[in-house]
């Protein structure tokens, strides 16, 4: 179970729980750092797959496994602008 450092008003807006603005900044950063590696890998996986394709290597594990990459890095990406996290 998530332990929530932010509580939700009646307005929809955000609040830290508790007062503990240190945890919830920090807890933030993290996020922003995990979110900001999903995008990088995103831009990355392509020219990945394309080299492969120009070495003639489509049917490869690593090429498989790249493209698997790729689509669950689409769905967890299509999770977080669902829920308004977008770049």
């Amino acid at each position: 179970m998530l332990n929530r450092l932010t509580a939700k008003d009646g307005d929809g807006c955000y609040a830290v729980a508790g007062g503990d603005i240190e945890k919830a900044l920090q807890k933030l950063g993290v996020f922003e750092d995990a979110y900001e590696d999903l995008m990088n890998s995103q831009e990355q996986i392509p020219r990945e797959l394309a080299a492969l394709r120009a070495q003639g290597k489509e049917k490869t594990v690593w090429y498989r496994e790249t493209m698997a990459r790729k689509l669950i890095n689409n769905g967890i990406a299509a999770f977080f602008e669902r829920h308004g996290l977008k770049g």
